[in-house]
């Protein structure tokens, strides 16, 4: 089987909710690159990154210029040779960012094209520790969200069977952070977990003097406190408190996971498939933290019928986040969660496939 052809296509797709806020964006829509592969085969590779702030237009001229050369003619099982070859053309004009995010668009595509031969989703090609995948949401737990609707939101995703949420923060003052966390912690009881995402905002000092207080409220974790390049202050602020500190979701090299994981400065890792190089990275990062006793649990957005199926398949990754519910059908075979956790794919491949009514509505490029 020999690649026959590379095509790209830019959406930019209108979120159906009321715009959502963290503390260093404000998300309307979210920009996604799909890459398709066609074979002599017969047999057509879809893979797919995505960004919710502009600029995936980048990631897109990466895989017509640089990438798609070096993949016409090539055969689709050399993966890693491939993806290897890709990457050094790269050398000297980007090796994170986006020129990575658009190579691991084609790495999917190449993991699709391997599962679909095969006649498998990922997470059975994989070999599988578990058939279904717990859940827990961030949908309701938004900045700009009042404390009311923050204590209403956590009640109705209970409702519907999840028992963990996240809540942002990063106010201006972070002693409302602490009330509203306070305000949810009471409203929901002490049988549901509370994770915290602060996405970068605050000081070591602000970490040391707020995070110290989160244990008050049993909150699971405290998520990318800081800018996440330091990986000697996160060491620092989880020496300094007892809630445990998850980063990964800006972190886009497995070396940055070594380090990170080294200095006992990360709790969760929450290693991101689509800011490492794909599939193949992701689940050397996994093995890392295993080694460590680590948890993993991918950061995820709208990447989550890749992240439940790596978590089906990764014996220390248990927990998948749910998120951006709103436009969950834009998929071919979307997954939903039920009573909490997610149902798993069962359609051969990778999974990455967006809708053809989806890419001629809001294609873009």
């Amino acid at each position: 089987m020999k690649i026959t052809k590379v095509a790209t296509r830019l959406l930019r797709v209108p979120l159906e909710q009321r715009t959502i806020t963290d503390s260093q964006s404000s998300v309307t829509h979210v920009e996604f690159l799909q890459v398709v592969l066609e074979t002599d085969a017969g047999v057509t590779g879809y893979g797919m990154n995505w960004s919710y702030t502009p600029g995936l237009k980048t990631a897109q001229v990466a895989v017509d210029e640089n990438y798609a050369p070096v993949l016409i003619g090539k055969d689709p099982t050399m993966r890693k040779a491939i993806t290897k070859e890709c990457f050094f053309t790269n050398h000297f004009i980007g090796r994170v960012g986006a020129t990575r995010v658009g190579l691991a668009a084609v790495e999917y595509a190449l993991w699709d094209l391997a599962c679909k031969q095969a006649e498998l989703p990922l997470w059975r090609y994989l070999g599988a520790c578990r058939d279904r995948v717990k859940a827990y949401s961030t949908d309701g737990g938004w900045l700009s969200w009042s404390q009311d609707e923050l204590i209403a939101d956590a009640k109705r995703l209970i409702d519907r069977g999840f028992d963990a949420v996240k809540i942002k923060l990063g106010r201006p003052d972070p002693r409302e952070d602490l009330q509203r966390i306070a305000a949810v912690r009471k409203a929901i009881g002490d049988d549901i977990d509370i994770m915290t995402d602060v996405n970068c905002a605050w000081t070591l000092a602000q970490g040391k003097q707020y995070g110290s207080r989160l244990q008050e409220w049993n909150v699971k974790w405290l998520e990318e406190p800081m800018k996440p390049e330091d990986v000697t202050m996160h060491a620092e602020l989880a020496h300094a408190i007892t809630t445990p500190i998850a980063v990964g979701e800006t972190i886009f090299t497995r070396e940055a996971f070594r380090d990170y994981i080294t200095a006992g400065a990360v709790h969760y890792v929450q290693a991101d498939s689509t800011k490492l190089l794909g599939i193949d990275e992701w689940l050397e990062v996994a093995g890392l933290a295993a080694s460590y006793n680590l948890p993993v649990v991918p950061h995820t957005n709208v990447q989550h019928k890749l992240h439940v199926q790596l978590a089906a398949a990764t014996p220390n990754c248990a927990l998948v986040e749910n998120c951006y519910e709103s436009i969950n059908d834009m998929w071919v075979e979307p997954i939903h969660v039920v009573d909490g956790y997610y149902q798993l794919p069962q359609e051969p491949g990778v999974g990455l496939q967006i809708r053809d009514e989806v890419v001629e509505k809001f294609g873009i490029a």
